[in-house]
């Protein structure tokens, strides 16, 4: 998160739920930000859409039919909350309950209930009625938690729509930051939401290759892919005179006409074929490798234009990263001070194989097969009871690791959005505090009434910066009682619990039906991020001073740890004090 001045705004004091939006959509799309802060990988439509798919591959086999509760309590909840899904279905939610619900409905009655649903959330109707709804609430009412949801919902529609969020961010910023138009009051807002009316453009997307494709020119025209050294007339690429070919073991390769919403959804179709001609050449001749630059210039042929689009970043690169030194520190401790006895450290370093083969692939398939096998082969299988799934066990063993530390990834993230805004003021409100860290402090500020001047103070620093006040007070919410912190860590639970078992589907329907869901990218960020986190907790307790000397330890020291904590939330008539509001919000482990 990050503040922008509002320069080209000339009425900021009526505009701070436009401001608000316009600030929660870079933060949304910005590729570094927070799992919690990112678009939702589903709304009620598309989870209507899965359902569907789900039910499908059920029929085909792909994937067993408990599956699919998963899917309809996701709907169910996310239905419940929301007030676009409202306005279009004539029915209120609760009416489908009774079978979406129901373990005893045969798929039959769930599909008509699909299905139903789906005719009245079409996606044209359910973006239109969003983008009503968004303005009516910015023009209107300015309700932060209204407008939050609706932001969620849009952003997620135009990437559903073929939008790509990078292009998405890119307009956003322009708009609201940087371009030639002003912002003079939050009616603005329809011109925003006009920037992508557009229906799909098409494209001439080039690349340069090796000369090896050039021997399969003729063949890889069947997939519309061509291979030339001279680029077709009304198609000039000399504008960029670094794309220029260098020698002669290259060419450009040209895909010509790629239906698409944007540049970046231009080239990743076109990236798509690249792919798929490298793997169908490896297939017939082994001994040389097919390669091309990931940078290409995409042209439009609609407006004439052209773009250099350098390589884009890597799902498995869209995390958070140590600086050289840290990791550099780190390392040493992991190979001084790390013992697990040999079969858990030769199951780990497994683990850790599949991490880096999933870093080195530059194909999405790849990347969320290779973190899944990398998160199944590291849970312990000796746990597992015999009536349990196997998809149960490997989210009921994940998900301590991925809540005990939530709480404080929250309140860290919140630390750096304050220090990133202004040190000074944030670091001078919390100076009287008592605490090791930062995050202690802020902790108390949020939480005691005795600090009720330093978060005045605090709060009257934030000006402008609507995203980050509503931020605050959020996660002042939260920690106002200790049963508010058990329903953020209940609902976090089920929100991983939904997104394992959907990253689950999707491997099975990659391995077993040779599909590739839209949504896979994201999925690939989560899987990262779980993995990651699970890696680290278990480096840091096989380390001095050791907790554990197996993954299977480890394993049930996070679950032991984690339901330790939840217990201690969980006493009757506890409330925050100065004495234990550290243990109670900070878990050890």
């Amino acid at each position: 998160m990050r503040y922008r001045k509002l320069s080209k705004w000339d009425n900021v004091a009526e505009c701070h739920g436009l401001v608000y939006f316009a600030q929660m959509v870079e933060e949304m799309l910005f590729d570094y930000t927070l799992d919690t802060y990112r678009p939702s990988v589903m709304n009620t439509y598309l989870l209507c859409n899965e359902g569907l798919q789900t039910l499908k591959e059920i029929e085909n086999g792909t994937i067993m039919q408990p599956n699919l509760k998963h899917v309809t309590a996701e709907l169910c909840d996310c239905f419940e909350k929301d007030p676009v899904a409202h306005r279009l279905v004539a029915l209120p939610p609760a009416s489908f309950y009774p079978i979406l619900k129901n373990p005893k409905s045969t798929l039959n009655e769930i599909r008509t209930v699909l299905e139903l649903l789906l005719l009245q959330l079409n996606s044209k109707s359910y973006r239109r009625v969003n983008e009503e709804l968004l303005v009516q609430e910015l023009t209107g009412g300015k309700s932060f938690p209204i407008i939050r949801r609706l932001t969620r919902s849009y952003v997620t529609t135009l990437i559903s729509n073929g939008y790509h969020q990078k292009y998405l961010n890119e307009k956003t910023l322009d708009f609201f930051y940087f371009g030639a138009n002003r912002i003079n009051g939050s009616e603005c807002m329809r011109d925003y939401v006009a920037l992508f009316n557009t229906e799909k453009i098409e494209f001439n997307v080039i690349f340069r290759v090796s000369n090896i494709f050039e021997n399969f020119a003729s063949t890889l025209a069947n997939i519309k892919l061509i291979i030339t050294r001279d680029l077709p007339e009304g198609i000039d690429a000399s504008r960029f005179s670094e794309f220029r070919l260098r020698s002669a073991r290259e060419c450009f390769a040209l895909l010509q006409n790629v239906p698409a919403k944007d540049v970046y959804g231009a080239r990743n179709k076109a990236d798509s074929i690249i792919k798929l001609a490298s793997t169908l050449l490896t297939l017939f001749h082994h001994k040389e490798s097919p390669v091309w630059l990931e940078e290409c210039v995409v042209h439009n042929t609609k407006d004439n234009s052209y773009k250099k689009i350098a390589k884009p970043i890597n799902s498995m690169h869209k995390c958070s990263d140590l600086h050289k030194t840290v990791a550099n520190s780190r390392l040493k401790l992991f190979l001084n001070d790390f013992s697990l006895e040999q079969n858990s450290f030769i199951k780990f370093i497994r683990s850790t194989q599949l991490h880096s083969m999933a870093l080195a692939s530059n194909t999405d398939e790849n990347q969320l097969l290779n973190l899944w096998i990398s998160l199944e082969s590291l849970i312990p299988s000796e746990t597992k009871s015999g009536d349990t799934s196997n998809i149960e066990h490997i989210s009921n063993s994940m998900i301590p690791f991925l809540n005990i530390g939530y709480m404080n990834n929250l309140i860290e993230n919140l630390v750096k959005d304050l220090l990133r805004w202004n040190t000074t003021s944030f670091k001078t409100a919390l100076k009287p505090i008592d605490g090791r860290k930062l995050t202690d402090r802020l902790v108390k500020v949020l939480t005691l009434p005795e600090y009720a001047v330093n978060l005045a103070a605090l709060e009257g620093s934030l000006n402008d910066f609507h995203l980050l006040r509503d931020r605050v007070n959020h996660m002042k919410d939260i920690l106002s009682s200790p049963g508010k912190v058990i329903a953020t860590l209940d609902a976090h639970w089920t929100r991983v619990e939904w997104q394992i078992r959907r990253i689950y589907r999707v491997r099975n329907i990659i391995v077993h039906s040779g599909n590739t869901p839209p949504y896979t990218k994201p999925l690939i960020e989560h899987t990262h991020g779980y993995l990651d986190t699970i890696l680290a907790m278990l480096v840091r307790l096989a380390s001095k001073p050791k907790s554990v000397h197996s993954v299977s330890q480890g394993f049930k020291y996070i679950e032991l740890q984690y339901k330790l904590y939840y217990k201690k939330l969980s006493e009757k008539g506890i409330t925050f004090t100065r004495d234990n509001i550290d243990e109670l919000i900070f878990a050890k482990y």
